[in-house]
């Protein structure tokens, strides 16, 4: 029971509380501030300071308070102290004239304080204090002065210009409101005039402009408010009339002519001349000419000369007399601008302009004309190597005067001289054997040019262009593009990547097929050819080679299976660098005793024989009455530092004098052939003895006595054998055979044809007509010789005898059997060379030659 006392107690205490709450938040309380209405008029004039309004707070009923005011206008910018307020009993000041227009709202915070400790004992008041607006300012222009300026032909269905004016005074407001008009215009009788709309203030136009009657007019524009009292002001509008196309040019001259000769070009063979009534020197003045018609090859163009605005007509494609004798243009002119003509007070522009227009006959003189070609262009094909005299083609010119001329061809351009052209008929002929590799054909193309000249006054020159293809034959072999390689003897089982190319074109050339020339076993053992890429191939070096040049030779064969052999020569070197080869240093020559000794004794030989031949001259000219006269001597260089193959045995090398044919005797023929003292080139002269005869140099100076007929006292070892040859290419064995005897003579005959050889051993060598100097030199000593042996036949029984002089005695020479007795079987080859080794390359090298 106790408890539940206590609970209602409590209940009743609770709800005592939010009653008395509620009641607390629903009592309404006084206001505590009260302001009258701050007005403040623009541009009041005072007197100053001047009550604006007053304040109250009801905290002065309880306390003494005191007024205080801030804000802009008060302590703060704009218009500091401009507002101040009497802290006791609220009343508001004004200290000076306003301007709205600067500063339209001042914003200020009012409060209240207690007078003793100055605390503030009460919310601010905020209070937007407005200025009321005056109309005290005019509309103004954007300019006071605007200029514009205007085309003659300018259509006003568009607006002039649009004129702006402000009003500072409050917006939306009678003071404000701007109202645009016109006060007046000048010249006032220019053919237009014009309005401005009141709102926007847009100019507009009606009428149509002429230059010739105002080219200024001046319009004086007004904006003004609605305000009390009304304000305004006023802009000027100048208004610059420009030129325009309002007249049309005229021709003055309706007749016109004009002359000129065929084929030329002329700048100006008539003036056109056209009057303007636009200002000079504008586009609505400059005339601008048109060839309606009779220009439709485009031979004539017409201008305009920019000072006297005639009309200029020229030529500037030349015209045919043979085509037509006269020519009739009709030409029109205007004026750069679009025309426009102002038709009942409205300015239009008409689709098509009333040009001028006027007739013109342009006379054409005749000329000789240049023969022309057809086809101007000729085309031919042909096949390079084809034999001098060969027809290419027939040119075809033709004059176009009416009276033809008379034409002859010439050939103009021909940078190769391949072709020659008939004067009369124009056939193309070629004089030499075309070659495709030319560097004159561009694209196998070769191009010829051939000129038609007639007989004219003046004469006058046609061209033609004949394009002859050259096609390719397969006339030139590959080569190898560099027949000389390096390889370091450092690396082993080097690779060397060899080149080929071929002068003619595809299908003639590449790619090409290599092959090994030398099949024998030792080249197989020492070389191999490796993969082949078009225009290259792999050549492997399969052993150590000593150092040195070694040569390798190579079949190269074309497309076609064209081929030539060509020879690679390898070079083994020592590389200091591993790369690069080093340089051959010029090999140093020393003499030692024994050179020098069989170079002293070749020159006391020499001596002797010049003694003992001076002694024979001498002794002969006694008999027979001198030596025949002869020539100089050549003043050529001969060499006689050629070493090589066997040594010599006891004599130098003899002269050899080969006989010949004299006159067309068969028994002076055989006669000569057979006894000594016949003259070894009688009967022949020129260049027709020298392209008789090839010899070959003897190895040895051993002679066989029966080529000296019996003679065998005379000159004992010191003569020449002799014996005839054919032209007939040598078989292997007999090539061996004549190389192989010990410097012993092989002599051979041929019965085709009187020509001899001595062989040499290695170093053979054919005597042909390019060694002119030598073959002189031999054929005159050689006849010295045979003269000489005429004298002593029919004195050798008055000779001397003399014995041969000892000069070193090195004791008695072995005799060796000749080797002219060895007999060699038919079938032998060269074969037996390839198991030599290396040690006898050379030798083989030798025998191969």
């Amino acid at each position: 029971m106790a408890g539940l006392t206590q609970l209602f107690i409590l209940l009743l205490a609770g709800a005592s509380l939010f009653l008395s709450e509620s009641l607390k938040t629903l009592r309404r309380s006084k206001r505590r501030w009260v302001l009258t209405t701050i007005v403040l008029e623009e541009g009041d004039r005072g007197p100053f300071p001047k009550l604006a309004g007053e304040l109250f707070n009801d905290r002065s009923v309880n306390i003494s308070i005191k007024y205080l005011i801030s804000g802009p206008g008060v302590d703060e910018f704009p218009e500091p102290g401009l507002f101040t307020v009497d802290d006791t009993d609220g009343k508001v000041f004004v200290h000076r004239t306003i301007d709205r227009e600067k500063t339209p709202l001042f914003v200020v915070r009012f409060d209240v304080a207690d007078r003793a400790s100055g605390t503030i004992v009460d919310k601010s008041l905020i209070f937007n204090v407005e200025v009321r607006d005056k109309n005290d300012n005019a509309p103004k222009f954007e300019k006071d002065v605007v200029n514009i300026t205007l085309k003659e032909t300018f259509s006003f269905e568009n607006p002039v210009f649009q004129m702006h004016a402000f009003d500072d005074d409050k917006e939306d407001t009678a003071n404000s409101d701007v109202i645009y008009s016109i006060v007046s215009q000048s010249p006032s009788t220019s053919g237009v005039t014009f309005s401005v709309d009141p709102k926007n203030g847009l100019i507009r136009g009606k009428g149509c402009l002429n230059y010739e009657a105002a080219k200024q007019i001046q319009i004086i524009v007004k904006a003004g408010d609605n305000g009390s009292p009304a304000l305004s002001s006023s802009a000027t509008v100048n208004i610059f009339v420009e030129d325009g196309n309002n007249h049309m040019p005229v021709i003055i001259d309706q007749k016109y002519e004009g002359a000129i000769l065929e084929g030329t070009k002329s700048q100006n063979i008539s003036r056109i001349r056209v009057e303007d009534k636009d200002t000079p020197k504008t586009p609505a003045w400059r005339a601008k000419f048109k060839i309606l018609s009779g220009n439709e090859k485009g031979n004539f163009n017409i201008t305009t000369d920019p000072e006297t605005n005639e009309g200029i007509l020229a030529v500037i494609k030349p015209l045919d007399f043979e085509g037509l004798a006269l020519k009739k243009l009709q030409i029109s002119v205007e004026n750069e601008e679009p025309f426009a003509s102002c038709v009942k007070g409205t300015m239009t522009r008409p689709d098509t302009s009333p040009a001028s227009t006027i007739s013109m006959n342009v006379k054409i003189l005749d000329a000789n004309d240049a023969p022309y070609f057809n086809p101007g262009k000729l085309i031919i094909r042909e096949k390079e190597g084809i034999e001098p005299g060969t027809v290419l083609a027939k040119c075809n010119a033709t004059d176009p005067d009416v009276v033809p001329n008379k034409i002859r061809y010439k050939v103009a351009y021909d940078p190769e001289g391949w072709v020659t052209v008939d004067e009369n008929t124009g056939v193309v002929t070629s004089v030499k054997e075309l070659d495709s590799e030319s560097p004159f054909l561009n694209n196998s193309v070769y191009s010829i040019l051939i000129h038609a000249v007639d007989d004219g006054e003046p004469p006058q020159t046609g061209t033609g262009t004949i394009l002859l293809h050259v096609a390719d034959i397969n006339d030139n072999a590959p080569y190898l593009l560099s027949p000389y390689m390096e390889v370091c003897d450092q690396v082993k089982n080097p690779v060397l990547v060899i080149h080929a190319a071929d002068k003619d074109k595809d299908p003639f050339a590449g790619p090409f097929t290599f092959e090994m020339s030398d099949e024998t076993r030792i080249a197989k053992d020492t070389w191999k050819l490796g993969n082949t890429n078009d225009g290259s191939a792999e050549l492997q070096i399969l052993k150590n080679l000593p150092k040195g040049n070694h040569t390798v030779g190579m079949n190269i064969y074309d497309r076609q299976g064209h081929s030539a052999t060509e020879n690679l020569v390898v070079r083994m070197c020592s590389c200091p660098d591993g790369r690069v080869c080093e340089k051959l240093e010029p090999a140093a020559h020393f003499l030692g005793g024994g050179s020098i000794a069989v170079m002293l004794a070749a020159l006391m030989l020499f001596i002797l024989a010049f003694l003992l031949l001076t002694c024979l001259v001498c002794g002969s000219s006694k008999k027979s009455g001198g030596l025949p006269p002869f020539d100089d001597g050549n003043q050529t260089l001969i060499k006689y530092n050629e070493e090589g193959g066997s040594s010599l045995t006891q004599a130098s090398p003899g002269v050899f004098s080969p006989a010949a044919k004299v006159g067309n005797d068969p028994e002076i023929q055989i006669k000569n052939r057979n006894a000594v003292g016949a003259s070894p080139m009688s009967g022949i002269k020129g260049p027709e003895k020298k392209d008789m005869w090839t010899a070959q140099f003897p190895r040895s100076s051993v002679v066989d006595g029966d080529s000296l007929g019996q003679n065998k006292r005379s000159l004992g070892q010191a003569a020449v054998g002799l014996s005839p040859v054919g032209t007939s290419r040598q078989s292997k064995s007999d090539k061996w055979t004549a190389r192989s005897s010990s410097g012993m003579p092989s002599p051979r005959q041929s019965q085709r044809e009187n020509m001899y050889e001595i062989s040499n051993g290695r170093y053979g060598t054919r005597l042909h007509s390019q060694n002119a100097p030598k073959d002189a030199f031999i054929e005159h000593v050689g006849e010295l010789v045979t003269n000489r042996l005429h004298g002593l036949r029919d004195y050798e029984d008055d000779l001397i005898s003399y014995k041969p002089c000892i000069y070193a005695y090195e004791g008695e020479l072995e005799r060796i059997e000749s080797v002219d007795s060895f007999t060699f079987p038919d079938d032998m080859d060269n074969n037996f060379l390839d198991h030599l080794g290396p040690k006898f390359a050379a030798l083989g090298d030798i025998c191969r030659q």
